[in-house]
């Protein structure tokens, strides 16, 4: 989600992908910040797609993070920053 966010800061997403459950997630607080970044995609002029978790693709997508974007332009020093705790944990 840091890298999805941090393209959105730079307004260099032009699709957002995104699985249903992140807006069925059981914290609100989790729920409003997918919002917010769907909107903040859209008043950029980019495109949203909201894959269906009873689909394969939406399901996939939901395994990674639920989360991905297609980028306007590259953005080589996305992945030079360092992970947090929860990241960490996600990978170990």
């Amino acid at each position: 989600m840091r890298h999805v966010n941090r393209a959105n800061a730079e307004l260099a997403i032009e699709t957002l992908l995104v699985a249903d459950s992140l807006f069925r997630a059981q914290d609100i607080e989790t729920r409003r910040k997918y919002v917010r970044l769907v909107e903040s995609v859209r008043e950029q002029n980019g495109k949203v797609h909201i894959f269906s978790s009873m689909h394969v693709s939406g399901e996939q997508l939901a395994q990674l993070t639920g989360c991905a974007a297609i980028l306007r332009f590259p953005m080589p020093d996305l992945d030079d920053e360092p992970m947090d705790d929860e990241e960490q944990a996600e990978h170990n």
